[in-house]
């Protein structure tokens, strides 16, 4: 079972789901057509944010905004990050208050008093008339069964636009810390993300804000991390900012009551990679972390197969220490190798020209690849790839050599993204210290994962292709290139 076949467990939740099988043609479905492969996306229906990212015995949590008019916490379970088993919905909707985003915990010393190791959601109650209030929801079986806390909400509030709480253990002083978003100015306080501290999850008390200034922050979490190369650690502040629908790392230190920034890194240059989530409770902390592959500015005129949404492939986020600064790196998790099924072609030494195509004898095709490669430049003022490609349609990542500038294209990948709208996206990425390229790329059914100079760059989008465009090409402009190394692996989760 897979993002591709989903199965359904009776695990006490609200509704069940139903089982949907893998696509072997397009004509098998529509919904099957673009149905990430090793991506999670629900069986059917709506879904955005992660919430309560959790790791429990063995056991990876994945909580997601489901309900495309109402909110509400959906579940999916795995042991592996790559085969997913949903559950059905967790914390409803009520006739009156949806169920916003928030996160995850477990209540390792029974602190608020629902029994040890229990499994503690905070969310956002979004009452129909905009106000937004925290409130808390339990399991005491691994979230098979979850329950709404009968003195809910635990932060009351009269006023709106403050939301996406998520807790953490903050070993210091042993209790509990929180960070919410105050999207706007509201009730006094000014906009930020807030920090508040509970020695039993259930009384909090505000401590401070870390202000954002005129922009709109939303889904915050704060986890602490390694420096490689420094015997210290720094604390990174992932946020959403609404304007424009981004992702930033906010890196420095925290106080236990205070955060303050060294530095602040955007996470991807896509259009489609926003609320990400950090998992908590892991085995070792690696910044193992989960995005909605979406955009609020289309989410919901995209095509509609009979679900709509997919995750990012889970990352890892790790520092580096640059001497005045503290780099952020991002990688697929390790994982991921584990869907690896054949390797399609592997290069050394290959020159790419205007009129010549290394891959253009190989046959390297596949709607679920990865394409691991260091490229010189060498004379040409633009290098790349093309994925997806057909007789018409292409998703092209290219390099501008002269403007150190890496693109995506996706104006002729498919369905619905054209030149007028949000068709193309770039981002500044100088080259390695040896004038070469890195570029590890993740292509599934609907998406296009670029992962640039060891993780330094990220970009993320959604395509459409239709079913037989499967092609995969190299090209050069204006120069000669050349493949210093390449490899491509056929990707599935049917392992």
């Amino acid at each position: 079972m897979g993002t591709g076949a989903l199965a359904a467990v009776s695990l006490g939740g609200v509704t069940d789901l139903p089982s949907v099988s893998k696509a072997v043609s397009a004509t098998d479905s529509v919904s099957d057509q673009w149905r990430p492969e090793y991506h999670f996306s629900p069986a059917e229906g709506w879904m955005n944010d992660p919430n309560g990212l959790v790791y429990h015995d063995g056991v990876y949590h994945l909580f997601y905004q489901a309900g495309e008019t109402r909110r509400r916490w959906d579940h999916a379970t795995s042991t592996d990050l790559i085969t997913w088993t949903e559950h059905g919905t967790k914390i409803p909707a009520t006739s009156s208050i949806q169920a916003f985003s928030g996160g995850a915990v477990i209540d390792h010393e029974n602190t608020a008093g629902f029994g040890e190791d229990a499994l503690l959601c905070m969310y956002t109650g979004h009452h129909d008339d905009g106000t937004e209030d925290q409130r808390i929801a339990y399991s005491t079986d691994n979230g098979e069964t979850v329950h709404k806390y009968d003195g809910n909400p635990v932060i009351p509030s009269d006023v709106g636009d403050f939301r996406d709480p998520n807790p953490f253990w903050y070993d210091p002083d042993e209790s509990w810390r929180m960070v919410v978003s105050r999207v706007q100015s509201t009730d006094g306080r000014p906009a930020g993300i807030e920090i508040y501290s509970s020695e039993n999850f259930v009384d909090w008390a505000y401590e401070s804000t870390y202000r954002s200034g005129v922009e709109g922050w939303e889904c915050p979490s704060l986890i602490e991390l390694p420096v490689e190369g420094a015997n210290d650690t720094r604390w990174v502040l992932p946020v959403s900012p609404m304007e424009p629908r981004s992702v930033e790392f906010h890196v420095g230190h925290f106080t236990g009551t205070d955060f303050i920034a060294e530095n602040i890194v955007r996470a991807d240059y896509g259009y489609d990679f926003y609320a990400t989530q950090c998992w908590g409770n892991t085995p070792t902390e690696r910044g193992l972390n989960i995005a909605w592959m979406n955009n609020w500015e289309y989410a919901m005129e995209g095509p509609n197969p009979g679900w709509r949404g997919a995750m990012t492939v889970p990352r890892t986020v790790t520092l580096k220490d640059r001497g005045e600064t503290t780099d952020v790196r991002q990688h697929p998790a390790d994982e991921i190798t584990a869907t690896r099924t054949k390797t399609l072609v592997e290069l050394d030494s290959e020159i790419i020209t205007p009129s010549k195509d290394p891959l253009a004898k190989q046959e390297v095709e596949g709607r679920t690849v990865e394409l691991i490669g260091t490229i010189d430049p060498l004379s040409s003022d633009r290098v790349g790839l093309r994925v997806r490609q057909g007789d018409t349609q292409e998703s092209v990542i290219s390099y501008d050599v002269v403007e150190e500038v890496l693109h995506f294209d996706r104006t002729n990948a498919g369905e619905f993204f054209d030149a007028g709208y949000y068709g193309t996206s770039s981002m500044p990425m100088e080259p390695l210290d040896d004038g070469t390229i890195a570029l590890r790329v993740l292509i599934d059914r609907c998406s296009v994962e670029v992962f640039a100079n060891n993780g330094r760059r990220t970009m993320t989008n959604l395509v459409y292709p239709d079913w037989n465009s499967t092609g995969i090409s190299l090209f050069a402009e204006e120069g000669a290139a050349k493949v210093e190394h390449l490899i491509a692996y056929e990707l599935s989760d049917n392992q």
